[in-house]
């Protein structure tokens, strides 16, 4: 196994592990990995986002999307309205309920990176991040170049 190789395999277990983690830690919630990602990226990016913009900021296909987004909205955590400029597609807006957990949910975050960061030096982690982002944005570019 080459080096990238056994990178992209240890990359994958990290998904993994951190996915199982999200999951028992908001069982009680009755969220999953996918519906807590998706309200994580509400919590950070306002709310009345556009779908497409979800799509774009989590990385999931469109109709993973759309299937997450209807969980949350069937469990209360969410809304969806026509968006005004453009009657085909939605807006999601954050409900009370959603509102009143994150606090919570955002803690289960911090608190599995916290653990994955244990006894690595902060220099360390910030190389890990340059590294991690040039990986994704070559294949980025290579999966953008195969649609063209």
């Amino acid at each position: 196994m080459t080096k990238f190789q056994l990178l992209v395999s240890l990359s994958s277990r990290i998904i993994q592990a951190g996915q199982l983690c999200v999951i028992h830690a908001l069982r009680e919630k009755q969220l999953g990995s996918a519906e807590a990602n998706v309200l994580m990226f509400l919590y950070t990016n306002g709310d009345g986002v556009k779908q497409d913009d979800i799509v774009s900021g989590v990385y999931v296909s469109k109709p993973a999307i759309s299937r997450t987004v209807i969980s949350l909205e069937k469990k209360g955590y969410v809304t969806r309205k026509h968006n005004p400029a453009d009657k085909r597609a939605y807006l999601v807006h954050l409900t009370e309920k959603a509102r009143s957990e994150e606090e919570h949910i955002q803690k289960q975050y911090a608190d599995l990176v916290t653990i994955a960061a244990t006894g690595i030096p902060e220099e360390k982690v910030g190389e890990f991040i340059e590294i991690f982002r040039k990986v994704a944005d070559n294949l980025d570019d290579h999966r953008k170049a195969l649609l063209e």
